[in-house]
C-alpha cells in the first residue's frame, strides 16, 4: 500500500513538473508575441513620425493646389498605423474633390474600387500608393482637357492595379519626355516593387497603370 501511494505521489509530482514547464513555455510564447506586437507598433509609429518630418522638409511645389494635396496625402498617411483599400479609396475621393473644386476644369472625376478587399497597408506604403494616384490625377486634371478622369483600383493575377485613365488630348511620348510627375510615379512604383505601364495616344487620352504584387503587402 505504501509503495502504491509512493507511486501516486511520484506521478503527481511529475505531472506538476510537466504542467509547470508547459506553462513556462506558454508564458514565454505569449511574452514573445507581445514583444513582437510592441516592436511592430513602434516601427509603424516611426513611419508616421518620419512622414510628418518629410512633409515639414518638403520644398514648395510649382502650384498651390499640389502643395495642398501633398499636405493632405502626408497627413492622411501619418494618421494611423494600418490602412485598407477602402481608406485609400476615401483619400482618393478627397484628392479628386480638391481638384474639382479648386481648378477651372470641366472634367468629371470618376472612381471605381473593389467593394470588399482585405489588403492592409502600412503608413509608408499608403503614402506611396496615394502619391502614385495623385500624380496621375494631377497630370490629367491640369493637362488632359478630358471630359472624364477615372481612378481605378483592381486585383488581377495577384497584383494590385492602380489606374488613372483620362479621355483627353493625349500626347506623343517620343516627342515629350517624362516630367516630374511620371518620374515620381516611377520612384514610388519601384519602391513598392511594382511595374508602370504608361500609354498615351494623341486624341485618345492617357492611361497610367501601376501594377504591384499583393504579396508585398
Amino acid at each position: 500500500m505504501e509503495e502504491f501511494l509512493g507511486l501516486i505521489s511520484i506521478g503527481i509530482l511529475v505531472g506538476l513538473i510537466v504542467i509547470y514547464y508547459l506553462s513556462e513555455i506558454d508564458r514565454k510564447q505569449q511574452n514573445k508575441s507581445l514583444d513582437s506586437k510592441r516592436k511592430r507598433i513602434s516601427r509603424l509609429q516611426n513611419q508616421r513620425d518620419k512622414i510628418l518630418q518629410q512633409l515639414n522638409q518638403k520644398l514648395p511645389e510649382k502650384t498651390k493646389i499640389k502643395d495642398e494635396i501633398i499636405a493632405l496625402i502626408y497627413q492622411f498617411a501619418a494618421s494611423k498605423n494600418l490602412y485598407t483599400l477602402k481608406d485609400i479609396e476615401l483619400a482618393t475621393k478627397q484628392i479628386q474633390n480638391h481638384y474639382s473644386k479648386n481648378l477651372e476644369t470641366t472634367s468629371t472625376f470618376k472612381i471605381n474600387f473593389p467593394e470588399k478587399e482585405m489588403l492592409s497597408f502600412e503608413p509608408q506604403e499608403s503614402l506611396m500608393l496615394l502619391t502614385i494616384i495623385n500624380e496621375g490625377l494631377h497630370n490629367a486634371a491640369l493637362y488632359s482637357n478630358a471630359n472624364f478622369i477615372f481612378s481605378i483600383a483592381s486585383i488581377e493575377d495577384e497584383r494590385l492595379h492602380l489606374i488613372t485613365h483620362d479621355n483627353g488630348v493625349g500626347y506623343n511620348r517620343i516627342e515629350i519626355h517624362d516630367g516630374n510627375g511620371i518620374k515620381t510615379i516611377l520612384k514610388a512604383t519601384s519602391d513598392l516593387k511594382g511595374d508602370l505601364k504608361l500609354t498615351s495616344t494623341i486624341g485618345n487620352g492617357t492611361v497610367v497603370n501601376v501594377q504591384i504584387p499583393i504579396d508585398n503587402f
